[in-house]
């Protein structure tokens, strides 16, 4: 003990499995949080995986397994591709490692059905990265949504809108349901206190990005209430923020609303206008920070001292029977209930 600080007794001993975009973020986190340390990363890319090891100062491995036969780590981050997320999680499950998987928990719901199995054979703790679970403006929504303020919840509305280029990057490896809409799907049942137990849904496709480029969907609770969501990546890059994002519930007593746009901080040059993260992982005096860096000290923690997750995996895995639902209602053009495993 030095400098009149209390340092962490243990450290977590983590792993990265893809190094995408967001997978680089969940490894320099991991490297940078005091109570974690980054022990390896891997991903089928050398020319991806090697620099980032090498910044990092951790070891490098092209093969998922050989990374999880280590027996200096101890949990792992899956930030693979949705479709790509059984096989991993399976394995790192097979081989001890607790795991923080980035939603959507699966592309559909025998997939997410999988992993579940896999984690309860091998009793190792998965927790699913819903980051809104840790945004402070949803999170008091929700808490302003409690029934003794709102009353019975009536309707409730979600838009999260965002740029093409997103789609077009993505291609066919994902959908606006799974990139963009679990986040939404599993706070309006968190929100709602409620299941989400009919859907009725229709798409667009126009941009030749190989996925939806709108999908609207309505959506019937178990509680009476009714929903609507509102989703869009067909938006001209020039949008501020590269993304727009809106919530509400109105109840028989109350009401709230989020409007997400305008996150306080616009730069302005002759070419036009741009604005920047103050809360998802924004870099403050050289270090992320912001509600992702909340979400992986959150798993640290509870791994370290036994406590709960905020969420149970089985709301994430909820949320993609619903997502299932309304890819059924938008193939057959029909109101479809919600079939729960």
């Amino acid at each position: 003990m030095s400098g009149g600080m209390d340092m962490p007794e243990k450290r977590l001993r983590m792993g990265v499995i893809g190094l995408g975009f967001m997978g680089a973020l969940h490894a320099r986190l991991w490297h940078e949080l005091p109570q974690t340390e980054l022990v390896a990363v891997a991903d089928i890319d050398p020319g991806t995986g090697e620099p980032l090891a090498e910044q990092l100062g951790c070891a490098f491995h092209r093969d998922t397994n050989e990374l999880l036969a280590r027996t200096d780590i101890d949990a792992v981050s899956i930030v693979t591709p949705d479709r790509l997320h059984v096989a991993p999680t399976v394995a790192a499950a097979a081989a001890g490692k607790h795991v923080l998987l980035e939603k959507p928990m699966a592309h559909d719901a025998a997939a997410a059905a999988e992993i579940a199995a896999a984690v309860e054979l091998h009793g190792v703790r998965l927790m699913v990265a819903h980051v809104l679970r840790f945004d402070p403006r949803y999170v008091q929504l929700r808490s302003a949504a409690d029934p003794e303020k709102l009353g019975e919840p009536i309707h409730l509305r979600a838009k999260r809108n965002t740029v093409r280029s997103l789609a077009q990057r993505l291609g066919a490896n994902s959908s606006i349901l799974y990139y963009l809409g679990v986040h939404d799907i599993d706070m309006m049942q968190w929100v709602a206190r409620s299941p989400v137990t009919r859907v009725y849904a229709q798409k667009v496709q126009k941009l030749s990005s190989g996925n939806e480029d709108a999908l609207y969907a309505v959506l019937n609770f178990a509680n009476g209430a009714i929903g609507t969501l509102d989703y869009s990546w067909a938006w001209p890059d020039g949008m501020a923020n590269g993304y727009y994002a809106q919530f509400e519930v109105v109840g028989t007593k109350a009401a709230s609303l989020l409007d997400v746009r305008d996150q306080g901080l616009y730069t302005i040059t002759m070419d036009g206008m741009t604005g920047g993260d103050t809360h998802l992982w924004p870099e403050i005096n050289g270090e992320i920070t912001g509600i992702l860096k909340d979400e992986l000290m959150h798993f640290a923690s509870a791994i370290l001292t036994g406590r709960p997750f905020v969420q149970d995996y089985s709301e994430a895995q909820d949320a993609i029977s619903v997502i299932d639902a309304i890819f059924t209602s938008v193939g057959q053009g029909a109101l479809v209930d919600v079939q729960r495993r």
